[in-house]
């Protein structure tokens, strides 16, 4: 009978044991996934900050190139109408003269 109860309380002590090792382990376990876990966050934290500063940066590049193209586009349209100006101002000045030759011609 004292072996029996002996027995018992080895087994219990063995499965004591058992229960703190897979709790230990089930600890490390938790540890370890949570720092995976918080790693994986920061990377993607990261790609994302990443991704966003090269979108940033496409835009800034895209919109870049549509100013240069619009001032492009209204440097030519501002040409056009100075050359258009300078056409028209001829046209007056001879206008003008003709007025001032009729006028002291009829004179």
């Amino acid at each position: 009978m004292k072996e029996v109860l002996e027995d018992i309380k080895a087994a219990e002590e063995k499965a004591r044991q058992m229960i703190e090792e897979a709790e230990k382990e089930a600890k490390a376990i938790l540890a370890k996934a949570t720092e995976k876990g918080e790693s994986m966050l920061e990377d993607a934290k990261k790609q994302g900050e990443e991704q966003r500063q090269k979108l940033m940066q496409d835009a800034e590049t895209e919109a870049s190139k549509v100013v240069e193209d619009l001032k492009r586009e209204h440097e030519q349209q501002i040409k056009h109408l100075k050359e258009t100006a300078a056409k028209k101002a001829d046209k007056a000045a001879d206008m003008i003269v003709e007025r001032i030759v009729k006028f002291h011609g009829n004179s």
